[in-house]
């Protein structure tokens, strides 16, 4: 599927769901800090965010990463 069917089928969604007053890039950004959260690959994020570049999955899933480091630490320290 290539960019314009997918953000069509994106754009039939948020209207479904009521999510037009969402940006479609933040939502897919959320989408990739969730898989992650999830404990998923990179290869696994990238499959289904339709990511192309490693790079891009490293940076919208390093903040989610970070923040579950950051709670393992802190469970640590108690």
């Amino acid at each position: 599927m290539n960019y314009h069917a997918m953000a069509r089928v994106m754009v039939r969604e948020r209207k479904r769901l009521g999510l037009l007053a969402y940006d479609q890039h933040a939502l897919r950004y959320r989408g990739v800090m969730e898989l992650a959260w999830a404990g998923c690959t990179d290869d696994e994020i990238a499959s289904f965010s339709g990511h192309t570049s490693k790079a891009m999955i490293i940076k919208y899933a390093g903040e989610a990463r970070q923040v579950m480091r950051a709670r393992q630490a802190a469970a640590k320290r108690k």
